[in-house]
């Protein structure tokens, strides 16, 4: 890919962001988000077919970042998950609360499932001890991952009304 394709779609993807942080995925526009990258419809889709498309593109790029701060912080993956959501609150209400939310989700469980296997690979802390003790690890990571962003998502949509640290209290007692 070249730079100025780069350049465009990460320009698509901070718009995306932005308008995120304003409106419910199931009612952003291609519109809205051409209008905030001043950019051309047609410029839109010669990178995505339309906003789902973008919204895959988009979950690629948030789970590469969740990744890479997962591998550079020394802390437990339910923590790096709960802090992120809450630095990104509206961004992730937006998405996973609106009538698409399946979609954001499913990814989210992935993301979620892929950095637990990973980081149980390299540590010995007991959700690390019970995945690679399992004789089936890959259902553990995503048993984990399903319980995690199930949490996550009843807080954002506040059907969870704790503080950030009482969800990881209830997270090591409910799982460890």
């Amino acid at each position: 890919m070249n730079y100025t394709t780069e350049r465009t779609r990460r320009q698509i993807i901070q718009s995306f962001m932005r308008v995120l942080q304003t409106k419910r995925f199931s009612h952003i526009t291609i519109q809205d988000i051409c209008d905030d990258a001043l950019i051309h419809r047609t410029s839109f889709y010669r990178y995505y077919e339309d906003k789902y498309s973008l919204l895959r593109d988009f979950i690629y790029h948030l789970s590469e970042e969740i990744i890479k701060l997962n591998k550079e912080c020394n802390t437990d993956t339910f923590r790096l998950l709960v802090d992120y959501v809450d630095e990104h609150f509206v961004l992730f209400e937006n998405t996973l609360l609106g009538s698409d939310g399946h979609i954001f989700f499913k990814s989210m469980v992935k993301t979620a499932s892929d950095i637990l296997r990973e980081h149980s690979k390299t540590e010995n802390d007991p959700i690390s001890t019970k995945i690679n003790q399992s004789k089936y690890p890959e259902v553990m990571c995503d048993l984990y991952a399903t319980s995690f962003i199930t949490i996550l998502q009843n807080w954002v949509s506040k059907e969870y009304n704790y503080k950030k640290e009482e969800l990881f209290e209830i997270f090591n007692q409910v799982m460890l």
